[in-house]
């Protein structure tokens, strides 16, 4: 078995970051199918299916800020340091942000919070 060479964080972030942005538009292409489902739905478990297309849209968003957030990190990586606080700027879910950046505040993530932005 041969030996991989050795990677770089910028460029090891770099692919993390092109991975979750590949999981967000497979959750795309999800979405779409539940709410296909959805529109097909009568009655009571209407609402249900309402829920669940939410969740799934919150997963897509939540993915595509995640990506941003390691992206922003690549492209830190070469000065050896990160500043948190710029890497979250483009982050638009306000709880995931300060999640992201508290670890640069006080050591210690904050407890999920639950993000939501209805679509």
């Amino acid at each position: 078995m041969s030996q991989a060479a050795p990677s770089h964080t910028p460029e090891v972030l770099a692919s993390l970051a092109a991975e979750l942005e590949h999981a967000g538009a497979l959750c795309d292409k999800l979405e779409l199918l539940v709410t296909q489902l959805v529109r097909a739905s009568r009655g009571e478990p209407l609402q249900i299916a309402l829920t669940e297309a939410q969740t799934l849209d919150v997963l897509t968003q939540h993915l595509a800020a995640l990506a941003i957030f390691t992206r922003n990190l690549a492209q830190q990586a070469p000065s050896g340091a990160f500043d948190l606080d710029h890497a979250v700027a483009g982050v638009t879910l306000g709880d995931l942000a300060r999640r992201l950046a508290r670890v640069s505040h006080d050591g210690e993530a904050l407890a999920s919070s639950g993000d939501l932005d209805l679509f």
